[in-house]
């Protein structure tokens, strides 16, 4: 059959919009390693096994690393990303990091504990980390800082060289070099201060510090932070029909390519390749976002669940009033934690499923030239 040639034109241009480098369909691959443990530290698979860490084992999208007393856990990604997570301490990798997805970068859940980090430098955005606390999300292309967040999820961070977004949901900051901030749940971002410096920062004291204030703080601090994750699931819970949606045009898009391909139609192919170009364009957009939307309600579900452990072993501290109000917003968080639970499972395997026959359709198509 005779090639039409504007149609190859068409077509290696369509391969050159879906190059993305990622891997094979379906394929699970490390996206870091642990380098050095000291004490107790487990990993806890996107599938529930909880295994205990040791130097060199494989890190996964979607796995949990918790520290114990004692505890510290040393771990790197590809492209000089490195990091520390200290003692008591829960971080996790999002399930849509480096599998499944156009956009490969791992973003990390800090739900307790400190962290140290150390980002190397590259241009370009997608070179972009991000880590989400319970009350902030860090963004940064390349420094060194400490990140860290107590039980009643204030979040601090202070940067030692370079400089650090800083959002919330009121607006955003720019940390530079010596200088550090504190997001506290329900309260608006404070104005960056000098940094303590770095041989003086004890974050356990700090940690112990915001314990004690607990006690007096839940209970005007429990409907805060019930608002704020209602409005955080609603929000996310709200893009779940519209990426299926996006989902589904994406589909016919590739079909109509596809058929028009075959027919040898240039106009047709023409049209159908530019809407498929634009259907692609718009599912990596909400895909983006839902993952944002997620992982900052993920990292407050945990917060919530720690909290509710902390009631449970301190009911006496309370007063009779304070534990029915404190008790009543949480059990309307753990409510919508089960269905956020379970809205996330199915709408982050619908992603993957998208973005890998995604990748399946460039591969046909890229069979199809040669």
């Amino acid at each position: 059959m005779k090639r039409n040639p504007a149609i190859a034109i068409l077509t290696l241009a369509l391969i050159t919009f879906f190059m993305t480098g990622g891997q094979a369909a379906g394929e699970e691959i490390p996206i870091g390693k642990v380098d050095t443990i000291k004490g107790p530290v487990t990993v806890t698979r996107s599938d529930g096994r909880e295994i205990t860490a040791s130097e060199g084992i494989a890190i996964f999208a979607g796995d949990r690393i918790v520290t114990g007393k004692g505890g510290m856990v040393s771990f790197s990604f590809e492209k000089g990303r490195q990091f520390r997570l200290g003692e008591e301490a829960q971080i996790s990798v999002d399930e849509l990091s480096g599998r499944d997805s156009e956009d490969s970068q791992p973003v990390l859940r800090l739900a307790l504990g400190y962290l140290w980090s150390r980002i190397q430098k590259f241009t370009g955005k997608t070179q972009r980390t991000v880590i989400h606390t319970p009350t902030a999300v860090i963004g940064v292309r390349g420094t060194e800082f400490d990140s860290v967040v107590s039980l009643d999820g204030t979040s601090v961070v202070a940067v030692d060289e370079g400089s650090v977004e800083v959002e919330v949901e009121e607006g955003k900051t720019i940390l530079d070099q010596g200088k550090m901030t504190r997001v506290e749940v329900g309260v608006k971002l404070s104005v960056p201060v000098q940094a303590t410096p770095k041989g003086k920062r004890d974050w356990q004291a700090w940690r112990r510090e915001r314990v004690k204030r607990l006690f007096k703080n839940l209970p005007r601090m429990a409907p805060k932070f019930r608002a704020r994750f209602e409005r955080g699931t609603d929000r996310f819970t709200g893009f779940t029909e519209r990426i299926q949606a996006s989902s589904a045009r994406l589909r016919t898009a590739m079909e109509k390519v596809r058929q028009a391909k075959l027919e040898r139609n240039r106009k047709k192919f023409r049209a159908s390749v530019q809407w498929l170009k634009m259907q692609a364009k718009n599912f990596k957009t909400m895909a983006a976002k839902f993952r944002h939307g997620l992982n900052r309600v993920r990292v407050m579900g945990r917060l919530s669940h720690r909290i509710e452990k902390f009631v449970a072993r301190n009911k006496e501290r309370f007063s009779a009033g304070e534990l029915a109000a404190i008790e009543s917003n949480l059990a309307v968080i753990a409510r919508k934690r089960q269905s956020l639970r379970n809205v996330a499972r199915q709408t982050v395997s619908d992603i993957r499923r998208t973005f890998r026959e995604l990748k399946a359709f460039r591969e046909e198509i890229r069979r199809g030239r040669s």
